[in-house]
């Protein structure tokens, strides 16, 4: 979860030993915000440590139990009825001009009509069977042995979007694991092999598109300049912040919900093993 607040921004996550643990990772960009948490709200936090190798440079473990009385008490002290306003009498004008621009991202969820928002039913295609989806589209996500997932820009910033995944319409006599992989292959130069199906469908402007999850091959060939500009590896919490430099708000959240359900199927998966 992200939790913005007139004392700093915080990243709360469960990573690997937390559950054993009962402990949660709380991940921030500046150090001074988790200080200014563990001096206020949450003594016991547990020492704060830097990575420059990681999206958050700076994190720290909690009890769970221990966090959520100080999620109780941040509530309580709620004293303000504008949240920018006071972020820029209690941290600056320049964390409130930040927050200001999460603000005007986030404004886009009520554009969206609802309809659009809501995922088609989950099919299952593992039976390869042609015509069996609503679909007209699939696509894949590649994720590599470090955990990083793949996004391609699209030539020009097509139709608004800056960075997103691997797609195209299914051809007559093709299953979808078919066109998923050769549109990977087209719009990144990468031949793989896929893991599993990611749940749902998703609408688009154009249709519906459905994914799945997929691991890279060797090294990429050449991608198609005519529609891919470039292809980079990142970190999920990267991807998330370039999918989100996308203008089409459609489009925009349809990957962000991508992406998230991609972490979810490698979530199933690894606790499976």
């Amino acid at each position: 979860m992200w939790l913005l607040t007139t004392f700093g921004f915080f990243s709360v996550v469960e990573k690997p030993g937390d559950r054993d643990s009962g402990t949660l990772t709380v991940r921030a960009r500046v150090k001074s915000d988790l200080e200014r948490l563990k001096g206020k709200y949450l003594p016991s936090l547990g020492e704060i440590s830097t990575s420059s190798a990681t999206d958050y440079r700076y994190r720290a473990k909690a009890l769970k139990s221990e966090l959520m009385n100080a999620f109780a008490a941040i509530a309580k002290d709620i004293d303000y009825s504008n949240f920018k306003s006071a972020v820029g009498k209690r941290m600056g004008s320049g964390r409130a001009k930040l927050y200001g621009k999460v603000w005007d991202v986030l404004h886009a969820l009520q554009e969206v009509n609802e309809k659009e928002e809501r995922p088609v039913p989950e099919r299952d295609h593992q039976s390869s069977i042609p015509g069996a989806s609503m679909a007209n589209a699939f696509g894949g996500v590649l994720v590599d042995d470090l955990g990083r997932v793949l996004l391609r820009e699209p030539r020009n910033h097509f139709d608004g979007y800056v960075w997103t995944f691997a797609k195209g319409k299914i051809e007559k006599g093709a299953t979808p694991e078919q066109t998923a992989l050769r549109e990977v292959l087209e719009e990144t130069g990468y031949d793989a092999e896929i893991v599993a199906k990611i749940p749902g469908g998703y609408r688009g402007g154009t249709g519906t598109t459905e994914y799945f999850l997929m691991k890279p091959i060797g090294q990429p060939g050449k991608f198609q300049g005519s529609e891919t500009a470039n292809i980079q590896w990142v970190t999920f919490e990267e991807a998330e912040r370039l999918i989100s430099l996308t203008s089409n708000n459609l489009g925009r959240l349809r990957d962000l919900k991508i992406l998230q359900a991609a972490q979810t199927s490698i979530d199933r998966l690894e606790s499976k093993r």
